[in-house]
């Protein structure tokens, strides 16, 4: 059997932890028998309960670790070494692995969604780390932008395809909605200050006749959201990844709010790819990647 590890951060919200279930519901609808692991940091683990995926939390590591030090040391290291992965997904933490990741014989793929160039060059203290594309046997682009890193692109990842969530009238039974009203989702869960500007900055839609539903995985929302899409006539939500191509995927009409971040444009991911439609989820076209390496 296939030993994969999906290895992201994920501090700040919940949204890498949510792609690497994404994959992992790839491999499940395949039918495909792999041991799949998530290794992060995010406070959001525990969202992989409900899709039976181990994953193993471990402290963020400083540079002194990771890089000055002996990165063997390193409680990633040692984790990494203990599940012995044959393929290695990276998502955006290029960084982190620098220094060991050529120490694993495995398969590894660098994930990455859209980033500033800047992203591929990090300022230490006393040094200048750089991206090396030759550590990784794949690079890819998980939706539309240039880099100057050479990447294959495919699909963006999305936690359900079309056929799986549920019903307009299950999902309204299940959220104790008569459906008489046209019902709006406000769903946000990226840092908590920005989910409360977004929910006062649109409550009024109430008065103009929307029944009004706010999630947030801060406040143990409605996880996961997209499963009752269908019950929902209009999405205010943020430009961050999932979030974004979640509406795009499921052609919801959608107000997205963009909130600025290091290394990513969001208010350039709604202006330019909105208008982007793709029928096939980039989940599954990456596990049949992975099963071909």
């Amino acid at each position: 059997m296939v030993k994969i590890v999906y290895f992201t951060s994920g501090t700040t919200g919940s949204g890498r932890l949510v792609q690497g279930i994404s994959i992992w519901n790839a491999f499940e609808r395949s039918g495909q028998q792999v041991n799949y692991t998530i290794v992060s940091s995010s406070p959001f683990a525990y969202l992989a309960d409900g899709f039976n995926v181990k994953h193993i939390e471990i402290p963020v590591e400083s540079e002194d670790v990771l890089i000055a030090g002996d990165p063997e040391d390193s409680i990633l290291f040692q984790t990494l070494k203990r599940l012995k992965p044959d393929v290695l997904l990276v998502d955006l933490m290029w960084f982190s692995l620098f220094n060991i990741i050529d120490r694993f014989p495995c398969k590894k793929i660098f994930l990455s969604r859209q980033v500033a160039d800047k992203f591929f060059t990090i300022s230490l203290k006393n040094d200048l780390l750089k991206f090396n594309p030759d550590q990784y046997d794949r690079i890819i682009a998980t939706e539309p932008f240039a880099s100057c890193t050479n990447m294959e692109q495919i699909n963006p990842v999305v936690l359900r395809n079309r056929g799986e969530i549920m019903s307009k009238t299950a999902a309204l039974k299940k959220l104790g909605l008569s459906g008489d009203k046209p019902v709006c989702l406000t769903a946000y869960n990226g840092k908590p200050e920005e989910y409360q500007s977004v929910q006062k900055t649109y409550s009024y839609l109430e008065d103009e006749g929307y029944r009004m539903v706010y999630s947030t995985n801060y406040e143990s929302g409605i996880f996961p959201v997209v499963d009752y899409f269908s019950a929902f006539d209009l999405l205010i939500t943020g430009g961050g990844y999932n979030s974004f191509w979640e509406a795009v995927y499921f052609e919801k009409e959608a107000i997205f709010i963009p909130f600025p971040r290091n290394f990513e444009d969001q208010k350039k991911r709604i202006d330019e790819y909105k208008g982007i439609p793709f029928k096939e989820n980039g989940a599954d076209q990456l596990a049949d990647i992975i099963m071909e390496l």
